[in-house]
């Protein structure tokens, strides 16, 4: 089984999304696409995957010509895809998920699950996949949600795969059985369409390399005659900046103080948490996704109610303070989920530029914005931070999923605040911009702001952070510091919860 894209051309308004691009796609193939943000990588999967139907050039599955008429279409002839949000309902079990919208039935019209349920153990079986088809999926972690989004796909006899930053939330034990799974698929002769920004995955799992850049394609080759180095220069079109580790303003001020904090988990065993940051440093929060990290920081930020103990934010206790108050004081928050809690995406760029600052007289006058002074903000934010959009005007659901973060992270960081809560800042976003907020980060840290970095990815830690806390099942270990067995004593804790108090 072979797929071709042939002389693809994308065309958004007077913006080239893609230009006259060819790629060949092979069964028993992992097929790994990177590039920036913003390069064309999800435009040309919507082409293949049957969303988009406004483009030139050709598809040709197995030597003939097809033009799709929707995703159903697609998944028809066996193209499937999993996207990097999740299209899964709560309320249903995994295997009302996976029939959803394909339900056989019988005479009468009532959906026979004592059938389907053997067929579909039957497929789990054969690529070794372990899921419970009775559970809800309210209560799946991330892992087994995205299976189950796979499993709908192998339901639907698919033979192409197309996963669109399948790793971005999994830990490192959950990356490399999802990677099991795939090496299954590629034994039975699937293809495996692999868009990622995680460079160490490609070199692990793909047989073959795309790098996009600006809607063209740079290079196309076998894992085995290129390396990381040349894939990083590719993608950004240069070599990566080394960061400059500046120190921060070594004074003893504490910024943030947690005593006795006591919030509510699904953990039983919730116990008192303790932490302070000082200003200038970064100090680190790590741990696999769910072990009340999102928690702790929604009761620093006043979102969650408080059991007990207290919350100092430059010595004033503003422990059952509003988030208003919080945010107003000088507490900068980054939020892993840009879409849901970092940006209004149907409102405007410049609206979401100001929208903690709506009160600052460089802005308006009373109720009245001065939208001059706004947009002129805003293009400074674009411009400082290389963010790709037209222009302030632009709606932010336009934007790719790295440029909405690039915009909170401007946003945020431009106001120069005492306190900067960030949760993993570059989920889901390439190379390039990875070392370009990296460096941001540092640079507020050098101009003495206290940083609350939470952080799935070791290696963020590992660069960023001046010492380490690691939460497990609601319990926070001691602060680890910075020395020759950081990242050992991180992931010991991370996996094990040893040597918690």
């Amino acid at each position: 089984m072979k797929i071709s894209l042939r002389d693809i051309t994308i065309d958004y308004d007077h913006l080239r999304a893609i230009d006259n691009l060819s790629l060949e796609f092979n069964a028993g193939e992992i097929h790994a696409i990177v590039g920036e943000n913003g390069a064309g990588k999800s435009s040309l999967m919507s082409v293949l995957y049957g969303l988009n139907l406004n483009y030139s050039g050709k598809i040709i599955f197995n030597d003939n010509e097809v033009f799709w008429s929707s995703p159903r279409d697609a998944i028809q002839h066996g193209i499937g895809m999993v996207h990097q949000h999740f299209m899964l309902i709560d309320e249903l079990t995994v295997l009302e998920n996976i029939i959803l919208g394909y339900e056989p039935d019988d005479a009468l019209g009532f959906i026979n699950f004592e059938k389907i349920q053997p067929e579909i153990n039957a497929l789990l079986k054969l690529y070794d996949i372990n899921m419970n088809l009775n559970e809800l999926v309210m209560n799946l972690s991330v892992a087994q949600r995205q299976m189950v989004e796979i499993i709908k796909l192998l339901y639907r006899n698919a033979k192409v795969l197309i996963l669109d930053e399948p790793t971005a939330v999994l830990t490192p034990n959950e990356t490399e059985m999802f990677f099991k799974t795939l090496r299954n698929f590629r034994l039975e002769k699937k293809i495996i369409i692999l868009i990622t920004h995680k460079i160490d995955e490609v070199m692990v799992i793909s047989d073959h390399v795309s790098i996009l850049r600006n809607g063209k394609l740079i290079n196309s080759s076998k894992l085995k005659q290129t390396t990381k180095i040349k894939i990083e220069e590719q993608i950004v079109g240069k070599k990566l900046p080394k960061l400059n580790i500046k120190r921060g303003i070594i004074e003893r001020k504490k910024v943030l103080e947690v005593e006795s904090l006591k919030i509510s988990t699904r953990f039983s065993h919730n116990q008192p948490i303790d932490l302070f940051i000082q200003k200038g440093e970064i100090i680190g929060i790590a741990g696999v996704s769910g072990n009340g990290q999102n928690e702790l920081i929604e009761a620093i930020l006043g979102v969650r109610k408080v059991l007990g103990g207290s919350i100092k934010y430059l010595q004033e206790d503003i422990t059952y303070k509003s988030t208003r108050h919080r945010r107003i004081k000088g507490i900068s928050f980054i939020p892993q989920d840009r879409r849901k809690d970092g940006l209004a995406i149907k409102s405007k760029v410049w609206e979401n530029a100001i929208n903690i600052n709506l009160n600052d007289k460089k802005f308006s006058i009373g109720p009245f914005l001065k939208k001059k002074s706004i947009k002129n903000y805003a293009n400074q934010l674009i411009n400082e931070f290389s963010i790709k959009v037209d222009s302030p005007n632009s709606s932010v659901i336009t934007m790719s999923g790295g440029n909405m973060q690039k915009l909170v992270v401007a946003r945020e960081l431009s106001n120069n605040f005492p306190l900067i809560i960030i949760e993993n800042p570059t989920w889901g976003i390439d190379v390039g911009s990875i070392a370009f907020i990296h460096q941001k980060i540092l640079d507020m840290k050098a101009r003495g702001a206290a940083i609350l970095l939470v952080s799935n990815e070791l290696d963020e830690i590992d660069v960023l952070a001046d010492s380490a806390l690691v939460m497990y099942e609601g319990k926070i270990s001691n602060r680890i510091p910075k020395d020759i067995k950081f990242r050992e004593n991180i992931a010991s804790k991370m996996l094990s919860g040893i040597h918690f108090k």
